[in-house]
């Protein structure tokens, strides 16, 4: 299952993974060769390995909200939560970067 971490010291995050390469880094996100390590808001590590079939969810504009898009995945059992962004910008910059990271270990991608 996905493992919950925290919180992370961002200043070493590039040494815990040594030797994988580094597809995106943001103080809210990492993603290597072999990991996507959420760091905030609710810091948890995902086995690259573990992902399965990811997929795009779109939130509309609400009450006072803005509209918000999301990547979701298969992982073991649960259907988890792996990015959340309000930034059109943001959300492309880590969709691509997880496009990237899995077509690197072989996994067709529907996203």
């Amino acid at each position: 299952m996905f493992r919950r971490d925290g919180p992370w010291d961002h200043r070493r995050i590039g040494t815990l993974f040594e030797g994988a390469a580094m597809f995106y880094r943001s103080s809210d996100i990492l993603i290597t060769s072999t990991h996507v390590v959420v760091l905030q808001p609710d810091p948890m590590r995902f086995h690259l390995e573990e992902i399965q079939s990811p997929y795009i969810v779109r939130h509309g504009r609400g009450a006072g909200f803005r509209a918000g898009h999301e990547i979701r995945a298969r992982y073991g059992a649960a259907d988890v939560r792996i990015f959340f962004t309000t930034s059109r910008s943001t959300f492309a910059t880590v969709r691509r970067a997880l496009i990237r990271a899995l077509e690197q270990r072989g996994h067709p991608l529907p996203i």
